[in-house]
C-alpha cells in the first residue's frame, strides 16, 4: 500500500492510530471486492515483508517454513504490533487476532490480559492459544468455559461469527458427545451465523453432522 510508509520505525504509530480512526476501505483481489479495516492492511503490509524476505533462505519449503516462523516469531517490530494489538480497548479484526496468537508464545506477562479476552470478550482466537500453550495449566478453566460460560455467549458482530466457527470447531475436534450437543444446542438456537452458512455446514459436514 503505497499510501504509508512501512519502515520499522514508525509501524507501530500507523497501527495504533489506524485502531483509534477505525477506517474501512475496499479491497480488490482480482474481481473479488472487499472491506477491511485500514489497520490491518498496515499490519499485514508488514508482516507480509517479513514472510518474504525469510523465505528467501535457501532450503527446501519445509526449511523456508522454520525461517518465516523464526521470524515472526522474533522480529522485534512485529512483535510490538501484536502488543498494541492484544492490549487494544477496541475491538481488533478478527484476522488481527488470528495472527497476532499463532506469530509466537507471548511471555507470560500477557497471561492476563489473553485470559480476559478468552473468558470475558470470547475471543476463539485467544482461548486457541491458551489451549495451545497452557492446555494442562488452565484445563479447568477452558473446560468450564466450553461447558458453562459459551451456551450463554452472544456472538452477534461479523468478528464474533468467526469467534463462534472457531468454538464449533474446537467443540467438535474435541470428539466428546456432551461437546457435539453443545455445538449443535447453539447452532440450533442462534441463527447470526447463517450469514455465513455454507461455511458453518462444511465444518458440520465434516464431522458427519446434520442440524
Amino acid at each position: 500500500m503505497s499510501s504509508f510508509s512501512l519502515t520499522k520505525g514508525n509501524v507501530p504509530e500507523l497501527l495504533l492510530t489506524e485502531l483509534r480512526k477505525n477506517e474501512m476501505v475496499e479491497t480488490f483481489d482480482g474481481c473479488i471486492i472487499d472491506v477491511e479495516p485500514i489497520s490491518s492492511i498496515i499490519y499485514h503490509e508488514y508482516w507480509n515483508k517479513i514472510r518474504i524476505e525469510a523465505s528467501r533462505i535457501k532450503g527446501n519449503n519445509y526449511e523456508q517454513g522454520l525461517a518465516i516462523q523464526k521470524a515472526l516469531a522474533t522480529d522485534l517490530t512485529i512483535k510490538k504490533l501484536d502488543s498494541i494489538l492484544i492490549y487494544s480497548e477496541k475491538e481488533v479484526y478478527w484476522l488481527l487476532y488470528k495472527r497476532t496468537f499463532e506469530n509466537r508464545k507471548h511471555t507470560d506477562g500477557y497471561l492476563s490480559r489473553i485470559k480476559e479476552l478468552a473468558f470475558s470478550n470470547n475471543n476463539a482466537y485467544a482461548f486457541d492459544y491458551l489451549k495451545k500453550y497452557y492446555s494442562s495449566e488452565y484445563s479447568e478453566e477452558l473446560e468450564n468455559y466450553l461447558k458453562n460460560d459459551f451456551p450463554k455467549a452472544k456472538f452477534q458482530t461479523e468478528n464474533e461469527i468467526f469467534y463462534l466457527h472457531s468454538f464449533i470447531e474446537t467443540l467438535l475436534e474435541i470428539k466428546n458427545e456432551e461437546f457435539k450437543k453443545i455445538a449443535i444446542h447453539k447452532l440450533r438456537t442462534e441463527y447470526v451465523w447463517k450469514s455465513r452458512k455454507g461455511w458453518f455446514y462444511t465444518t458440520l459436514k465434516k464431522h458427519g453432522i446434520e442440524l
